[in-house]
């Protein structure tokens, strides 16, 4: 859980400020998911974690952009928060 939280904020601190975000996206997604199992960086909204992970998919490949959000959709699609986190902590960063 720590790793995935640490990952998580140097992820979002790599951001930046960022302009908005799409409801439903697999970003938003994520930071939901990561919300309910109390992973996020403390201080963080989902909101501010969604625009935050928006920005750094943004500036990923469309070939990278698809691996990711691939390879985190598998992760989303765990019931246990100890195995979404564990997959999610080998999801290549953006």
């Amino acid at each position: 859980m720590r790793m995935f939280r640490i990952r998580l904020a140097l992820a979002l601190a790599c951001c930046g400020l960022v302009v908005g975000g799409c409801a439903g996206s697999v970003e938003s997604q994520l930071c939901e998911r990561a919300d309910e199992c109390n992973a996020l960086e403390a201080g963080v909204s989902v909101d501010e974690c969604t625009d935050r992970t928006l920005r750094c998919t943004d500036d990923l490949t469309s070939s990278e952009r698809a691996d990711w959000e691939n390879a985190t959709e598998d992760c989303l699609k765990l019931q246990a928060c100890t195995n979404f986190v564990n997959c999610y902590n080998d999801v290549p960063n953006c």
